[in-house]
């Protein structure tokens, strides 16, 4: 740089008045640099190669100090093969970029780390990308660990180190603290936030005691009823919230007596007795209000859902003896807006609840009109689903449609947005149909260009031994063979290169 400047000037004043140094002679030679006759030409050309120079690189410097210790990389590591490693370069170069969860997976089953000369290259992508880091975090090994501390710009990668002194932490530390803590010893991480809540931060008590659902227990529950009187709303909710999710919990028993007082079951149908101005206990038990009275039934809808989104779901099968796609459907009924539906969600989510996570899947499956699956929770809670449930549910389903799935249809975003793989039968449900449909030109359906969407996740997530089903079948000879014909080879090429990415795995096994 400071050469290409010295050029600059010269080449704009002139060589009379600024004539060519020996600093810059000397480093011109050295450099190969082709020199003329008159110093005006050798300055043209010195800048015209520095600028190619420039354009191509530059040299690296060379290292004069000691390389630090690698002193926690004394265990012998398997590295991937060179062929697992191919794999991994097409994955990052955007080709395959959907495998690299699977590639890890292989990765990891094989008890193999990722190969060194990858490790920089993740680790800089990763500052931007929290999901590869995610995703690669555990597959580092003991090397990668050693050189992600040898550079401060991958500071944020690893965690911060944990302060003993709770006295002295602060931020983002505190709440590191803590969280360590509680993993480590709930009943000490309580104490060590009790002492100091008075003088802790507002803003950031609600962070904080999110941090307690690490060890919860109702060992928690005297502080926890405390912070339900605190100025701040975020920390009340916050506090409701964990209260609720403990077993059994008061706070739990009281927000059943309400909600017994307020909803019954009459002749297999809702009936509702909302007070018209809010109880000083529900209030007081994280029960927030909006507007000012005389309160709208739409205000008063708001306190009992609040109620029934903290209370576990499985009480109502306690109190009305009835299974949960029952229930479902006759709070559904009871609100066409399906906000009851919506809460319950919340709860199944809060409580942990498959039994009725999976009810929930199952009523929006069988309700083509059903909206509240595509709220936020809603869909995390199709996002969540585990394997099995993808399983039960939708093989079932897709069996007895007569015609393709629909773009806003719930079961193509499970399909698209749920990561589990699936089963040779889910694919197969999925993939004849549509098979079908190429083979017949009068079809009634042709905006579904989201089959785009369900074949690559398709590709990604069907077993990789399906390749030769998927491949044959196909009526080449149909007018609509031709529109989809890239789509469905683009389906197979991922296919096959996940066949391929395990066989590299599978000969490490046997070698």
């Amino acid at each position: 740089m400071k050469h290409s400047e010295e050029l600059q000037t010269l080449l704009l004043l002139g060589t009379d008045q600024t004539p060519l140094g020996d600093d810059l002679l000397q480093h011109l030679q050295n450099a190969g640099a082709a020199l003329a006759d008159s110093p005006e030409k050798s300055a043209g050309l010195a800048m015209v190669y520095l600028r190619q120079w420039r354009r191509a690189g530059f040299s690296l410097e060379q290292w004069k100090g000691e390389l630090p210790a690698m002193g926690i990389a004394t265990k012998a590591e398997a590295e991937c093969t060179v062929a697992s490693a191919r794999c991994l370069q097409e994955i990052l170069e955007g080709k395959y970029s959907d495998a690299l969860g699977e590639w890890v997976h292989l990765l990891l089953q094989a008890e193999q780390v990722l190969p060194r000369e990858a490790l920089p290259a993740l680790f800089q992508r990763s500052l931007g990308d929290p999901e590869l880091w995610e995703t690669i975090r555990t597959a580092i090994g003991s090397r990668g660990q050693w050189l992600l501390l040898q550079n401060p710009l991958w500071q944020p990668l690893y965690e911060i180190p944990i302060q003993t002194d709770w006295g002295t932490s602060t931020g983002p530390a505190r709440l590191a603290l803590l969280q360590s803590i509680r993993k480590r010893d709930a009943a000490l991480g309580l104490n060590q936030l009790q002492s100091s809540w008075e003088t802790e931060d507002p803003a950031q008590k609600a962070a904080l005691l999110a941090e307690l659902n690490h060890g919860l227990s109702i060992q928690d529950e005297a502080f926890l009823e405390n912070c339900l009187q605190d100025r701040r709303k975020e920390t009340r909710q916050m506090a409701a919230e964990l209260l609720a999710s403990i077993p059994n919990s008061g706070l739990t028993q009281r927000y059943l007596s309400y909600l017994r007082d307020c909803i019954e079951l009459k002749d297999n149908k809702i009936v509702l007795n909302l007070p018209a101005e809010i109880p000083d206990a529900w209030r007081k038990d994280g029960v927030e209000i909006s507007g000012k009275a005389p309160y709208s039934f739409t205000q008063r809808s708001a306190w009992l859902f609040q109620l029934l989104r903290r209370l576990p779901p499985k009480y109502w099968q306690k109190e009305w003896g009835l299974e949960p796609l029952q229930t479902i459907s006759l709070f559904a009924q009871q609100d066409r807006e399906e906000s009851w539906v919506q809460a319950l969600t919340d709860a199944s989510l809060l409580h942990h609840d498959l039994v009725w996570q999976e009810a929930l899947a199952g009523w929006w499956l069988n309700q083509p009109g059903a909206s509240s699956w595509q709220t936020s929770t809603g869909r995390h809670l199709l996002q969540v689903l585990p394997a099995v449930s993808l399983q039960q549910l939708l093989p079932p389903f897709l069996q007895k449609q007569a015609y393709l799935l629909e773009e806003d249809h719930v079961a193509t975003y499970l399909l698209c947005a749920n990561p589990h793989p699936w089963t040779e039968e889910l694919s197969l449900a999925l993939i004849q149909p549509f098979k079908r449909y190429l083979a017949g030109a009068d079809n009634p359906f042709w905006n579904i260009w989201h089959y785009t969407r369900l074949l690559k996740a398709l590709a990604y997530h069907c077993p990789p031994g399906l390749f030769a089903a998927l491949n044959g079948g196909w009526n080449v000879d149909s007018p609509l063979w031709q529109r989809w014909q890239a789509e469905v080879e683009r389906m197979l090429a991922v296919l096959q290169f996940r066949v391929k990415m395990q066989q590299t795995f599978q000969q490490a096994y046997t070698t």
